[in-house]
């Protein structure tokens, strides 16, 4: 994780960014397919994992989009470059624990509702150590631009789950 010379553009990193993008829509599939799933949707089942696949994509690439762009108007691509690499590596890593939630929830133990559960913590666990983490290790450039990091926070990590929240209540 550390010592790769264009961290972003790494192969090896794409296809597991690749990978974790298809199996966080996959589990989320399979999630929607245990909670709200019936019967009468089934004509539905076609197009929705498609819609999710869609919009997990268009998410991600928004906000990695976004996040450089910040880093190129603030002057501070290479730490950009780098957060964004390290938060994709545990989103990457999630991604494989996905894998196996979304192998035992197709062959193992078919709509358990424990193991969405247990997945779901999981998933938040492994991102809320990298974050933790990552504010460790950056601490002195946070410190040195703690205006542009509360805007970044606000704008970039909280307001997308706040946008994705209130259109979920809808």
């Amino acid at each position: 994780m550390y010592n790769k010379k264009d961290k972003l553009n790494n192969w090896f990193h794409i296809f597991m960014t690749g990978f974790q993008i298809i199996n966080f829509s996959l589990f989320l599939f399979i999630s929607w397919r245990i909670f709200y799933g019936s019967i009468e949707t089934q004509d539905m089942n076609q197009y929705v994992f498609p819609v999710i696949l869609g919009s997990v994509l268009g998410f991600l690439l928004l906000k990695v989009f976004l996040q450089l762009g910040n880093g190129f108007i603030f002057r501070s691509n290479k730490v950009i470059s780098e957060l964004i690499f390290k938060k994709l590596s545990y989103l990457n890593y999630s991604g494989i624990i996905m894998f196996i939630s979304n192998v035992i929830l197709s062959y193992v133990m078919k709509d358990s509702k424990p193991v969405v559960y247990i997945t779901f913590f999981l998933i938040l666990s492994i991102n809320a150590i990298g974050w933790i983490t990552l504010l460790r290790n950056h601490q002195k450039f946070i410190a040195n631009n703690f205006f542009y990091f509360i805007l970044y926070l606000c704008a970039l990590e909280i307001a997308p789950w706040v946008i994705i929240g209130s259109y979920l209540n809808d």
